[in-house]
């Protein structure tokens, strides 16, 4: 077992939330074990770009993993918590850096150990600090440049660590069965809040997400007159942001593909599942994706149409058994043309 450290940072959305998953993703693989956390830290951005502040910390962890098997690893979790790297030092959900791995001197195009800009971010080095001690190989450097460091316009300081999301969430369904009366501790109720937990996660899986990715656009031959591409029916779930109730039904998209760019069928009902697994209104899902269809696929047209069943209108307030509430969303051709408009929602009948 090697040990290493780790820097990780993140400037978007709920940053400790995406730290955490970083870590906690890290942990679960069978060739690493995590030994200690720094302290959370929140630092200014570097670089030209401007962007919010970032947080910080350091972990320290044993792995039988080589350098390059632990960068593939930290790949793979940066890409699935939705880190771009389009902008040089640009804002980032997640960045992971290998600090030091043991006593190895690595030097290669994809990965340089130890880190290059180590000894020159008082962000990397002030959380370090919190796991190592005086018999740290580097400890001395490390403290030098931190004194140094301290000189200049970097600024760096302690923030308290938030709990992880699903501990939040567990500790806030306990105190709402105490607030109707029941009894957390009861038999039937133990597991609830971390079932409730896990349930939230998957069913609001696109709360932190920032953009829809999970397409491939294809090209076919072109014709002077591209016929409408419909899918209808397609399912969905998703949570009225007024009363975190459910409210569910079925999309229909359809597109007039320009240019012969079209969009991989399987990709349109992912799309709806990325727009729908978050708190939203129908009227917003219905918008949504019509809009980002539009932006990634440029069409001539598209059109959506939102049928769905709200359980605030069944279960609360007026309570109207089985009614439908139906929305929809019209771009370019089908929005100006009458006969493209009325092709598409007789299809539907």
């Amino acid at each position: 077992m090697q040990t290493v450290y780790l820097s990780l940072g993140s400037n978007i959305g709920d940053k400790q939330y995406y730290l955490h998953e970083a870590v906690q993703v890290l942990g679960k693989n069978p060739q690493i074990l995590i030994e200690k956390k720094s302290k959370f830290y929140t630092t200014s951005p570097v670089g030209e770009v401007i962007q919010d502040d970032f947080i910080n910390l350091a972990v320290r962890l044993s792995t039988t993993l080589s350098p390059q098997e632990l960068l593939l690893v930290i790949h793979d979790i940066e890409t699935a918590l939705n880190r771009e790297r389009t902008i040089h030092w640009g804002p980032r959900t997640i960045d992971i850096d290998i600090l030091f791995y043991g006593d190895m001197i690595v030097n290669e195009e994809t990965l340089i150990i130890p880190h290059k800009e180590i000894f020159n971010r008082l962000f990397v080095l002030i959380p370090l600090l919190d796991l190592i001690d005086n018999k740290f190989a580097y400890f001395s450097k490390i403290t030098e440049a931190i004194d140094n460091l301290k000189k200049t316009n970097q600024e760096i300081r302690e923030v308290a660590e938030e709990m992880p999301a699903q501990q939040k969430i567990e500790k806030a369904i306990y105190d709402i069965l105490s607030a109707v009366g029941e009894n957390p501790e009861r038999e039937g109720l133990l597991e609830t809040p971390t079932r409730v937990a896990k349930m939230y996660k998957e069913i609001l899986s696109s709360q932190h997400l920032k953009k829809f990715t999970e397409y491939k656009l294809f090209e076919i031959e072109k014709t002077s007159t591209e016929q409408m591409v419909l899918i209808k029916d397609i399912p969905f779930y998703s949570m009225c942001e007024h009363h975190m109730l459910p409210f569910f039904g079925k999309v229909h998209v359809a597109y007039i593909p320009s240019d012969g760019k079209i969009i991989g069928l399987s990709k349109i009902p992912r799309l709806v599942d990325y727009v729908s697994h978050k708190l939203s209104v129908q009227e917003n899902i219905t918008r949504d994706v019509a809009e980002i269809l539009n932006e990634i696929l440029e069409p001539k047209g598209v059109a959506v149409v939102v049928e769905a069943r709200h359980m605030c209108i069944e279960m609360r307030g007026v309570r109207k058994i089985n009614s439908l509430t139906q929305t929809s969303f019209y771009l370019g051709e089908f929005d100006k043309n009458r006969d493209k408009k009325t092709e598409f929602l007789e299809s539907l009948l």
